[in-house]
């Protein structure tokens, strides 16, 4: 590895990102982080690791975010007052925890707005995963067993969540290009090329030989 960095990833539902994620820490053998980031914040911080996915990327309800739109996580520190499992504050903490993974090993982040937790960095690649809908509807179907009804309000629901999490907590909109380094359509590539495309970026930046 030529030098340390951070790739988030963010992504639509059904786009594979998981699966590029995978391909991506076997042939650099550097980790990932989705979910398991619940289980890491609650050994820390005592909160029980449920509350976490009860709020996994859903917006919470503090006004104060939706009126201060470049308001920066890293200002902000987890309370451990009667706010501890307020949305914000599980927020606050998983902000914390994705931070301390950036500033001290080379790793994947998928979701829960690393790219803006990150910004101030400058060692982070930000990619953005998307696709054509019947792409992530048949890739849902096949990785889920799903009915392909199933398979599309999933997609539906879910994309709609994530976006409206990345707006509450960003002010910037979910998909837009311009908050990416490079954006990926994997309906119009394999998995497998989708993880060479990061590399050969990873290459031109001199993050990898």
């Amino acid at each position: 590895m030529a030098k340390k960095f951070t790739i988030t990833l963010g992504r639509e539902c059904g786009a594979g990102a998981t699966h590029i994620a995978q391909t991506l820490s076997e042939e650099l053998q550097i980790p990932y982080y989705d979910k398991d980031i619940f289980r890491m914040v609650s050994d820390r911080s005592g909160v029980l690791e449920e509350f976490f996915h009860v709020n996994n990327e859903r917006p919470g309800n503090n006004l104060l975010y939706k009126f201060i739109k470049d308001l920066n996580p890293k200002d902000q520190k987890p309370s451990l007052g009667k706010d501890i499992v307020s949305p914000d504050n599980l927020f606050r903490f998983q902000s914390e925890l994705i931070r301390e993974l950036a500033e001290n090993e080379t790793c994947m982040i998928i979701g829960r707005c690393a790219d803006y937790i990150l910004k101030d960095y400058d060692h982070i690649v930000k990619i953005f995963v998307c696709g054509d809908s019947e792409s992530k509807v048949h890739r849902m179907m096949r990785t889920f067993s799903l009915e392909r009804n199933t398979a599309v309000e999933r997609i539906r629901d879910t994309d709609k969540q994530r976006r409206k999490y990345y707006n509450y907590y960003t002010g910037k909109t979910w998909d837009a290009a311009a908050n990416y380094d490079l954006c990926l359509n994997t309906g119009n590539m394999s998995i497998q090329q989708a993880a060479e495309v990061i590399k050969c970026y990873l290459r031109e930046k001199e993050y990898i030989d």
